[in-house]
């Protein structure tokens, strides 16, 4: 049976709302609400936009009717089409949120800290046609969850993208981004503006109400400030200086621990010079702490340079033919062990002369 009345009857909420008949009359009653429009499509094609208003269905409002449809029996003869009715009104109450941090460059202290990003912004439908033709296309409702799904992974890629750019333009840690939300909302609302308007509406506003950072990486950026303003007060070569002294005081804590100044010095987040530095000084700790004491010394064993009989440690004389056995010069700065021979130490470089 053909309908004579067509009226919205959906939920008050929606943005789009269709019809859910298709068999229509000629010389039927629309009616549409005010903060509504209705759009006819016959065949796939939209046909004509109805403003609030009772209006009655006939070529007169609808001429390409005349030629989609053919129109005998007086020109009432019952036609299928497609209604659908567009809720006009402002929304400003969407809201949207990051589902899990996203990573940012701090660009003070070159870390990437995970931030969550949350705020609200609203939209009004300005060409009915547009958005119902690019968006909705045979969806009988599209709501405001529809809305938020569709342009949820923009409005996460534009924010990302605008919070890196603007901390890295002002020269500002993302620890103070909050002194800054107005700012930049108004600039990822500006970039945003042109992806809502392709799909014929208009963003009217958008908001970044907070951005969080967890407890634990926003410690590390107070730490990297501390260091920095550290820095800054002692001067650059003092301050490396003094983080050497504090890896050496660490390590002298804890003796044996060859890789501790070198992991200290790098964890200290310090320069490849500084780091360079730590390790030279770690080599000679270590070279020093290896150096036999006199008691220490560890002899070899001996071989009688005439007859090549081999010989107890520390023997003077061969017991074989007893030839004089060349002793080594201990020196007495490093007490490193040298060739009779030796004028100075192959160690440290003191002379060897009256140390026997």
């Amino acid at each position: 049976m053909a309908i004579d009345r067509i009226k919205f009857d959906g939920p008050p909420n929606v943005l789009i709302w269709k019809y859910p008949k298709d068999n229509i009359k000629m010389k039927a009653k629309l009616i549409v609400n005010e903060s509504q429009e209705a759009l006819f499509f016959k065949g796939g094609q939209a046909l004509d936009l109805f403003q609030p208003g009772t209006h009655t269905i006939s070529t007169k409002n609808l001429p390409l009717l005349e030629k989609l449809v053919n129109l005998p029996y007086g020109g009432e003869t019952p036609f299928t089409a497609e209604v659908f009715f567009i809720n006009k009104t402002s929304r400003l109450d969407y809201k949207w949120g990051t589902p899990s941090p996203i990573p940012v460059e701090d660009p003070k202290y070159k870390t990437l800290i995970s931030v969550g990003c949350f705020g609200q912004y609203g939209i009004y439908i300005k060409d009915s046609r547009v958005f119902v033709t690019r968006i909705s296309g045979t969806m009988p409702v599209w709501d405001s969850n529809a809305v938020l799904d569709y342009f949820r992974g923009v409005i996460l890629t534009r924010v990302k993208d605008t919070v890196a750019k603007f901390l890295v333009k002002k020269d500002i840690s993302i620890s103070s981004i909050t002194a800054y939300l107005e700012e930049i909302s108004q600039v990822a609302e500006d970039r945003l503006r042109s992806e809502f308007d392709k799909y014929g509406l208009e963003l009217l506003k958008f908001f970044i109400s907070s951005i969080t950072i967890p407890d634990e990486e926003l410690k590390k950026i107070q730490k990297g400030a501390f260091d920095r303003l550290e820095m800054e007060q002692i001067g650059d070569h003092n301050y490396q200086l003094k983080r050497s002294f504090d890896v050496m005081e660490a390590a002298a804590n804890n003796p044996g621990a060859a890789g501790t100044l070198m992991a200290g010095g790098m964890g200290l987040g310090m320069g490849a010079q500084m780091a360079s530095t730590v390790s030279q000084i770690a080599q000679k700790s270590i070279q020093q702490d290896k150096q036999p004491t006199a008691q220490e010394v560890v002899v070899k064993d001996l071989e009688c340079p005439n007859c090549h009989k081999k010989l107890q440690a520390n023997s003077k004389f061969c017991n074989q033919c007893g030839r004089e056995i060349p002793q080594d010069k201990v020196c007495a700065n490093c007490n490193t062990p040298n060739a009779e021979d030796s004028k100075f130490c192959n160690q440290c470089g003191k002379p060897l002369s009256g140390q026997e």
